[in-house]
């Protein structure tokens, strides 16, 4: 792997970190208040639990991880087209 390569690899990997904690930041911030009524008495969304019978089914951090997939997923297909096109190295591949 060549010097360029590493340091745009490096580069990818921060960028990526960065995005994450953007995109967990939005979710627990701006979604998941919105959220809220759906919650229980404590107003936290990650705790919602649904009762079936005897059985406890902890749903709640499984919502807001899809919530943060559903969020991801959309900027990505949007942002494709564009990526596809950006080359960071002079010339074409």
């Amino acid at each position: 792997m060549g010097d360029n390569q590493l340091i745009t690899f490096a580069v990818a990997i921060y960028v990526g970190m960065s995005l994450t904690k953007f995109f967990n930041a939005v979710i627990r911030d701006i979604v998941l208040p919105l959220l809220s009524p759906l919650a229980s008495a404590d107003g936290d969304v990650a705790k919602l639990v649904v009762q079936i019978g005897g059985i406890k089914l902890n749903i709640g951090d499984l919502l807001v991880q899809g919530v943060n997939l559903a969020i991801v997923f959309m900027v990505v297909s949007f942002a494709l087209p564009y990526l596809k096109e950006y080359v960071p190295v002079a010339g074409r591949r």
